[in-house]
């Protein structure tokens, strides 16, 4: 009975988590409240997740990361790396994946992503590059990075803890080094050769002489004096005239979408019209057409300002607008400054921007004052986009937090320190020399990550006191096991590449490792290389921008779809799957 309910929490476990109708921290602590009430885990078990060593170096190594940025300390190695790209769109591959990759093997993946992805962009508008053709290498390069090193990704950590519970053993900090070197090799060579041809090649009008941005759809007022007023949206000229398209048009509560062109315009309509921003942005001075970015604040408040900015952010996993509306928030009384568009996904929102429950990786069209677009940039978790430097609070602390990452490297390399403790005492040296504050220090910790796999961990208890792991371990090794643990070795792997791309590669990591080890048990051999199999496929996942939060982020940015990354990445997970069963049992034997 234990077993059957397991497996149901299990089954729906997976279904929440690919189906994002939840947040995924919300259903971890769903999973370990159920487990708890059923029995099916002590109320100890339930919540020994939150000691676990892997959940406390993952916060510590979230801290040390935002240190890293904080101060600006690559910064200047960034921008020389970037430089020797030159103008080949090749080059300029190669170098952004192997930037990518060396700050990723030892910061957190989407903070070296984030870092860089301002500074690709502004590259590629320099040679003519769409940043579709480079933004994807990017996330994948951090990605590739990640598995180089025991640090590099959560799940590499997730992956040596939950070794260490099982076995007694556990992965030193360069062992997933050579391994690693070869797949992010592979990956480069693959990107320059065949990825970049699949890739899309979207290029987009200007929005300043600064930026390249993609066509948007905004919200505009008719008012009573406007030129189009009684004209059909064939004789306002608006499409010859500015390249604007009319999507829809919203008249008190009826909604007109995608009109026919003889449709006529009224005073008072709102107007869902799709171009690029500074065409949006002329339409007051042209034709008497107000922007109306959101419905409270419907005057624009910065049109005499001089100082006044219009520049796209992405929201990051940090951000507290994640999960809330426009309205909710007052975003225009409380940050001073006005929304016009929202980007999603590849394609622009055509509803009202007040009304849209924002989501991580969402791209926003901000209006206002620098010193306000700045402030969020360096308060509210968003990325600025627009080549705004967001000056670092501490740039004279920089060297003093590289000394002390390499200080926690070197303390759990030779063996004085275990890394949960060297990379807490890291965190803690970061805030006590004020590289960044104590505030900012817990502002960096992506406290749904850290839910996540606390909340998951019982569930692997749960499986394997039930017998549930056991059970699914009997089925991989009757179907594959008379071959050997190589074939057994290479269906685990492609179980976890095919649950990381509809889910959290962390869950992936704590849902297969009982199985891992289970299976070990039955075939007799070193679970070793099982759980190194399960901690690189989770990390590596290319067809999916919902498998890894690096691939969500440059979504909007480089204006990606859904399948744009799984023809990018298809052939290089499949590339990873093959080299990764070959060479992981002649790094770690059975």
């Amino acid at each position: 009975m234990d077993t059957l309910l397991v497996l149901v929490i299990l089954i729906f476990s997976i279904l929440l988590f690919a189906s994002d109708w939840i947040r995924i921290d919300i259903v971890s602590l769903m999973i370990l409240l159920t487990l708890g009430i059923t029995g099916l885990v002590t109320p100890a078990e339930a919540f020994s997740g939150f000691s676990n060593p892997a959940v406390i170096t993952v916060a510590a190594m979230f801290v040390i990361s935002a240190g890293l940025t904080r101060t600006g300390a690559l910064r200047p190695l960034t921008t020389r790396l970037l430089k020797l790209s030159g103008h080949s769109e090749y080059r300029m591959i190669l170098t952004i994946m192997l930037t990518s990759a060396l700050f990723s093997a030892f910061i957190n993946n989407i903070g070296a992503t984030a870092l860089l992805m301002p500074l690709a962009i502004e590259m590629g508008k320099k040679s003519s590059v769409s940043p579709s053709k480079l933004l994807i290498p990017l996330a994948f390069g951090s990605l590739l990075g990640g598995v180089c090193t025991l640090i590099g990704t959560p799940p590499n950590l997730l992956a040596n803890a939950l070794l260490l519970q099982h076995t007694g053993e556990s992965f030193t900090m360069f062992e997933f080094t050579p391994l690693g070197l070869i797949l992010l090799a592979t990956g480069i060579l693959y990107m320059i050769t065949i990825g970049h041809r699949l890739l899309p090649e979207r290029k987009s009008g200007t929005l300043t002489t600064a930026y390249q941005v993609k066509a948007y759809i905004a919200e505009v007022e008719v008012l009573a004096d406007s030129k189009v007023v009684n004209k059909t949206i064939a004789a306002s000229h608006l499409e010859e005239n500015h390249d604007l398209k009319v999507r829809a048009i919203l008249r008190g509560n009826q909604k007109f979408p995608f009109p026919h062109r003889n449709r006529q315009i009224l005073a008072g309509d709102i107007l869902f019209v799709e171009g690029s921003p500074q065409s949006i942005l002329e339409l007051h001075h042209t034709e008497g057409l107000l922007v109306v970015p959101e419905k409270e604040y419907p005057k624009d408040p910065f049109r005499e300002r001089e100082d006044v900015l219009v520049i796209e952010a992405s929201l990051t996993p940090t951000s507290e607008m994640a999960g809330k509306t426009l309205r909710e928030v007052k975003f225009a009384e409380t940050y001073g400054l006005t929304v016009l568009a929202i980007w999603r996904s590849g394609a622009p929102v055509v509803r009202k921007v007040d009304h849209v429950v924002l989501r991580f990786g969402d791209v926003l069209l901000l209006q206002g004052t620098r010193e306000h677009v700045i402030h969020m940039g360096q308060n509210h978790g968003f990325l600025l986009l627009g080549g705004i430097e967001t000056s670092p609070y501490r740039p004279h602390r920089g060297p003093a937090s590289v000394a002390i990452l390499a200080t926690a490297i070197l303390l759990t390399t030779t063996g004085l320190m275990p890394i949960m403790l060297s990379a807490t005492l890291g965190a803690l040296a970061l805030v006590m020399i004020r590289c960044l504050s104590i505030k900012d220090a817990y502002a960096s910790i992506d406290w749904s990550i850290i839910l996540l796999i606390a909340g998951t961990l019982p569930l692997g208890i749960a499986m394997e006191k039930s017998g549930l792991a056991a059970q699914i371990s009997s089925v991989l090794v009757s179907s594959a096991g008379s071959l050997g643990p190589w074939p057994v070795l290479a269906l685990l792997i492609l179980l976890a590449m095919l649950l990381t791309a509809i889910m959290s590669n962390a869950a992936t990591v704590v849902l297969l490792a009982p199985i891992a080890f289970s299976t070990a048990t039955s075939l007799a051999v070193d679970p070793k290389p099982f759980f190194m199999g399960i901690a690189l496929a989770a990390s590596i996942c290319f067809i999916s921008p919902i498998g890894h939060q690096s691939n969500a982020l440059v979504m909007g940015p480089g204006g990606y779809r859904f399948l744009d990354y799984t023809r990018a990445g298809a052939g290089l997970n499949l590339v990873s799957w093959v080299l990764a069963t070959a060479l992981i049992p002649l790094f770690f034997p059975f």
